[in-house]
């Protein structure tokens, strides 16, 4: 981008005065009107635009468009030139500040205030939207109040001027966080494209910060093609539900779901207004902004006023008076004001006149010799040319050292808001002072780019001057081992936070009475000036002892370790309750709080409880109870009845009793006495006799009926016969 120096004139009628703010788009300088000696605003475009035919072109014709625009809340555009190496729009000089500025300042707005705010903007653009315009590129940079406090939007079309047509498919024309989806994918813009913008411009008002992010200006505009912009509530407690319908509304991802220009979004907007009542607002002025800092610096007016009384060489000569000649058109002269004219001397007071006396006409009285004037001497003038210079030279001498001591000898500081540190450090220093930076947390500013400087806008020449770069937004610090909550607090502090005392917490990390943990966790970004709250350390927390009557003992000592405790002496005793190696009871019991790492003793049952084998064989029963540690011995009982002569119907002691080891170990199995008869009709008598004599009863029959059928049995099934009894049958 062509850079000027400050002195440098543009086409002959704009010096370039004070450099007020730099983008990548353009730079904006004050400048001096020679023609009309006014101040006005400069931006002085991209080289592209004035090295390309094309976007000369583009430029012209948006520049035209621009001009035709009158309204008080859109800057008016003076004039432009668009020629071979430079291009430039003359344009009113706002020399309040931006919204970014003011946003910068203040932060999130209330809705009264942002309505304020967006009733001008609305109003401003509504008037480009009926002659047919689009402005592109609607953002808090955009948004200019004056120090009359009124709002106004300027840049309309540079966005589409600004275009290079070496422009790929994948680069993003506009600025990425307030692009409407259309914008992003191809599609026809329209006024609804300045209508979602304006949207975007409302909801950082409302939360102080726009809705989507991402990790470059492509995936940050890209994410409007999917995502629906979130309510302005959700971000901010005391948004009214009107203002979240008014965002929806006017950042919908279809045109034709939002408001179709910004007249229509501005009447709801005064509806929603009326609604709720809202006061009304003056916007205020930022005041640590760009324009502020240089309309802090007074015009330079020198070389507006020609004199030549002190300049000439020349003996001093009395001309006679002449006609000044017809001043050209072209040419442009600026006088200082009249010195003021020296106070008249006052006339004497008249002297009252004798009375009149009649007498005789007098004769006439000759006329008077003229007395001869003074001559002009050659002394004369030098002497008056030498009072003259004193004069001047005195008047000059006390100008200069106002000037000095005043705010000459003080050099500009070069604005420098916005850049990265090493650069403004490296344009600082070479505006002659000595450059160091600081850091501060800010919400808006990002990461490295500068706040501002201090002092903001002037310093003695060599003098340091303190570049103040952004930290971006506070991260909740970590928390060191062993840290006091009042050093912890000091930390939080140098990052802006302040902390808060929450609910103590256990933890088996941090020591009692120290933190343990914080609200938001360790490395939260959040916004200046945010809480922390701080959670200290109740130790670890307490572990109830299970109840485990009943748990077998491995499972017992599984539950204790996985709860923290550790088991201590296992004690053995009988409990007729309790199977064998399962646990009685706990000491100390269930239910009391212990710390991790404690012991618990265990009580186990030494029981012996009788295995079940009923309806085994004798065989089998036997070898299951001596497996289990058993003596076994056999006994018929006459009042048993079971299948067969061998099934056990019962033991003693009984299945499931619990015995204490040291008593007994000795089981007996009852037989039964009787065998219960099974039906077998139907069955020959062969297939009978098989059958009963397996289970210990023989068939009433003789040997040569093998192959009759028994039609019916005389002893009825289910009644008992002692071993080896005869079942009576009648077969044929």
């Amino acid at each position: 981008m062509t850079e000027f120096a400050i002195g440098d004139v543009l086409e002959g009628r704009y010096r370039i005065d004070h450099p007020i703010a730099r983008g990548g788009m353009a730079t904006v300088y004050r400048c001096v009107d020679l023609r009309l000696g006014r101040a006005v605003a400069v931006k002085v475009m991209r080289d592209h635009v004035a090295n390309d035919p094309a976007s000369r072109s583009r430029f012209r014709r948006e520049a035209r468009a621009m001009a035709q625009l009158k309204h008080p809340n859109l800057v008016d555009v003076y004039d432009f030139s668009s020629e071979e190496g430079v291009s430039f729009l003359v344009m009113e000089l706002i020399t309040g500040g931006t919204l970014r500025e003011l946003l910068a300042e203040r932060g999130p707005m209330p809705p009264h205030a942002a309505a304020a705010v967006m009733r001008s903007v609305l109003t401003g653009l509504s008037v480009a939207h009926d002659q047919g315009m689009v402005h592109r590129d609607i953002k808090p940079d955009n948004i200019l109040i004056n120090t009359d406090h009124q709002v106004k939007v300027t840049d309309f079309g540079l966005v589409r001027a600004m275009r290079h047509d070496s422009h790929t498919t994948t680069e993003i024309i506009g600025t990425a966080a307030y692009l409407s989806p259309e914008q992003v994918d191809g599609s026809p813009i329209s006024p609804a494209s300045d209508v979602y913008s304006a949207g975007i411009v409302l909801f950082e008002l409302l939360t102080g910060s726009v809705p989507f992010s991402g990790d470059t200006a492509l995936a940050h505009a890209y994410q409007r093609l999917s995502r629906d912009v979130p309510a302005p509530s959700v971000r901010i407690d005391g948004v009214p539900p009107l203002f979240d319908e008014l965002v929806a509304t006017a950042t919908a991802r279809r045109p034709e779901d939002r408001f179709a220009h910004a007249g229509e979004f501005l009447d709801a907007l005064e509806d929603v207004v009326a609604d709720l009542q809202l006061p009304r607002y003056v916007v205020p002025v930022p005041t640590n902004s760009a324009a502020h800092r240089a309309a802090s610096v007074p015009t330079d007016t020198s070389g507006l006023f020609e004199t030549n009384v002190f300049g000439s060489t020349a003996a001093t000569e009395m001309l006679p008076p002449t006609t000044p000649p017809a001043r050209q058109e072209s040419e442009t002269r600026v006088f200082d004001a009249p010195a003021p004219a020296p106070a008249p001397v006052p006339a004497p007071a008249p002297v009252p006149a004798p009375a009149p006396v009649p007498a005789p006409a007098p004769a006439p009285a000759p006329a008077p010799r003229p007395q001869p004037a003074p001559p002009v001497t050659n002394r004369s003038g030098l002497r008056l040319s030498f009072g003259l210079v004193l004069a001047g030279l005195a008047i000059i001498a006390v100008l200069i050292g106002a000037w000095w001591f005043g705010s000459g000898r003080y050099g500009e500081i070069p604005p420098v808001i916005g850049m990265s540190s090493a650069d403004a450090v490296e344009m600082v220093a070479a505006a002659g002072f000595e450059a160091d930076t600081s850091t501060e947390y800010h919400d808006d500013v990002p990461r490295d780019a500068v706040i501002t400087t201090d002092p903001p806008s002037k310093a003695l020449p060599g003098s340091l001057v303190t570049v103040v770069v952004s930290a971006g937004k506070p991260e909740v610090p970590p928390i060191p081992e062993g840290i006091s909550i009042d050093d912890y607090r000091t930390i939080a502090g140098e990052r802006t936070l302040t902390v808060a005392t929450g609910d103590s917490v256990y933890s088996d990390s941090a020591p009692s009475g120290s933190i343990a943990e914080t609200t938001p966790k360790p490395g939260t970004v959040l916004p200046v000036g945010s809480t922390v709250k701080v959670h200290l350390s109740k130790g670890p927390k307490p572990i109830t002892v299970p109840e485990l009557r009943g748990v077998a003992l491995a499972d017992a000592r599984r539950s204790l370790g996985d709860a923290g405790l550790r088991v201590g002496e296992v004690i053995e005793v009988f409990d007729a309750a309790v199977d064998g190696d399962s646990v009685v009871e706990t000491n100390p019991g269930p239910g009391t709080s212990l710390r991790a790492g404690d012991t618990v003793n265990l009580v186990v049952s030494t029981a012996l409880t009788i295995p079940d084998v009923t309806g085994l064989t004798a065989d089998d029963a036997e070898q299951r109870l001596e497996d289990a540690g058993f003596d076994v011995t056999e006994t018929v009982e006459p009042g048993y009845t079971g299948k067969t002569e061998d099934t056990v119907v019962d033991t003693s002691p009984a299945p499931g009793e619990r015995v204490r080891p040291e008593d007994t170990t000795e089981v007996t199995l009852i037989l039964p006495g009787a065998i219960s008869v099974p039906d077998v009709t139907g069955m020959t008598v062969r297939d009978a006799r098989g059958l009963l004599r397996d289970i210990g009863l023989r068939i009433d029959a003789s040997l040569f009926d093998g192959d009759k059928v028994i039609e019916r049995q005389l002893d009825a099934p289910g009644s008992a016969l002692p071993p080896g009894g005869r079942v009576r049958v009648i077969a044929s």
